[in-house]
């Protein structure tokens, strides 16, 4: 009996393995040089959604948007001309949720901004405010970009 011994060839998959792993090291380098870091620019805008349940009698209030410092003790700094309203009337007892286009001047200094937000009836902009809902604070909510 003869015994036939086939002859395999070995493929080499160094060249194939390093062309692929090389592209796709190229192309996440491209994305990430590419890609614009987090945040607003300046002159762009950002929307603040406002979700809240009313119990209370129907009217007229101000949805109220403000950036700013957030101090320890929920002590908050306004920032002048960071400061956004929409007027909305409530109809009655429901749940609500309105949306509010924020759009940043185009002065505004490019650093983390904390977040005020808050529903109000409608009087003086003085404080105390008279709130319905909030105010609510949020540690670093808009990130303004160079």
């Amino acid at each position: 009996m003869v015994e036939t011994t086939e002859l395999k060839q070995k493929t080499d998959w160094l060249v194939p393995t390093a062309v692929v792993l090389g592209g796709a090291g190229i192309a996440a380098g491209l994305y990430f040089y590419m890609k614009k870091p987090p945040g607003v620019d300046p002159g762009g805008s950002f929307d603040v959604t406002f979700n809240f349940d009313y119990l209370g009698e129907g009217g007229i209030f101000v949805l109220q948007v403000h950036l700013g410092k957030l101090y320890v003790g929920s002590i908050f700094d306004h920032v002048e001309g960071l400061g956004w309203s929409k007027q909305v009337t409530l109809a009655g007892p429901d749940s609500y949720e309105f949306k509010l286009n924020c759009i940043l001047p185009m002065a505004t200094d490019p650093k983390t901004y904390d977040g005020e937000a808050g529903i109000r009836a409608v009087g003086p902009w003085d404080p105390p405010y008279d709130y319905i809902a909030g105010p609510v604070y949020k540690n670093g909510a808009v990130e303004v970009r160079k």
